[in-house]
Parts: structure tokens; sequence; C-alpha cells
């Protein structure tokens, strides 16, 4: 049995492709000069905070969106400010590490009109141990520890609205009548 033979494509306008390649690399990250860096006096006693929450969430957001490590995450971070015009710094690597346990992320919340109908779902994480192919090849723990993340979903609008990690041993239906304690 012969294999189909893939269509072929006539590029008749190179610049336009050319541009269209180059736009898909287009990276714009924008400041608001605005912004509170600079963390507020919080009134408790002992050392206080030199950078707020947002600038902390900035810097995680950009960490996690470039895969950095924390240290190339000040560098870039850094660049940033630096080729928008702030003279701002920027919080060290071991700020960043510590701030990151303890932020407190607020995410907007949209109420609803009239009843709620969630779905309720869930799918399974792999969080630790080591990956199949190495567990065959070298013969290595074959222990894997998994999470689940359990969804809950507007009916409506298809947004989440409900998120819980548990272990693997919860399944959907207890989740569902939980009274949702980890609601977003």
């Amino acid at each position: 049995m012969s294999r189909p033979t893939p269509p072929t494509y006539k590029i008749k306008n190179w610049r336009a492709y050319n541009e269209a390649l180059k736009r898909r690399g287009s990276l714009t990250i924008w400041f608001d000069p605005e912004m509170t860096w600079e963390a507020r006096p919080t009134g408790k006693r002992g050392r206080q905070p030199t950078y707020s929450d947002a600038a902390i969430q900035t810097c995680l957001t950009m960490k996690v969106l470039f895969g950095m490590a924390l240290r190339q995450t000040t560098g870039f971070v850094e660049s940033l400010l630096q080729l928008n015009g702030l003279d701002w710094s920027v919080p060290d690597f071991s700020t960043l590490s510590r701030r990151q346990k303890t932020l407190a992320v607020n995410i907007p919340y949209r109420g609803s009109e009239g009843p709620l109908h969630l779905l309720i779902d869930s799918t399974g994480i792999k969080v630790e141990g080591e990956g199949e192919w190495n567990a065959r090849k070298h013969g290595g723990a074959k222990r894997r520890i998994w999470r689940k993340v359990h969804l809950g979903i507007d009916e409506k609008t298809l947004e989440i609205r409900a998120v819980e990690f548990t272990s693997s041993d919860i399944v959907d239906l207890e989740q569902g009548n939980s009274g949702c304690d980890g609601c977003v």
C-alpha cells in the first residue's frame, strides 16, 4: 500500500510570509509606571517587606512563562525594567523563593446570575518520581506519587469556577459534595 502524497504549497507572497514568521517571535511586555512595586509598611514588628506582592507575582509569572530559574528570572526582569526606562530595584532570588511560599494571589471572581450548575471532573498529575523510561532502563523505583486536580466548570459559560488539589485517593463525588472549600 502506497502512502498518499502530501499536498504541496507554493508560497507566492514571500514578503508577507516572512513578516508573519517574524511576528510569531514578537514579544511585548509592558509595565505600568503607576504600579505599586515597593511594599507598604505592614504595621507588624520585624523587618518590613521591600517589594509588594504584585512585584513578586510579576517576577514569578515571568519565571513560569519562560521556564527560567530564579536567578535567571531576576536578570530577565532587571533587563525588562531597564528597557522600559524604570529604575525599580528587582527582588533577588532568595526573596522570590521565600515570598512565593506565602504569596496571596488574588484571582478576580465573577458572580453568576441565578443558580450555578457545576460540572465536576478531575485529572491526575504526576508530581514526583522517575520517568517511566528511566525506571525501565535503570531499574529505578516504580513508585509514583500522583495528585488529582478537581475542576468545577460552569455549565453555561464553560469557565472554571472551582479548583481543588487532593491526593489520588479522593474521588470526584466526594469533592463535589464537600462544599467546595477550595473554590476560586
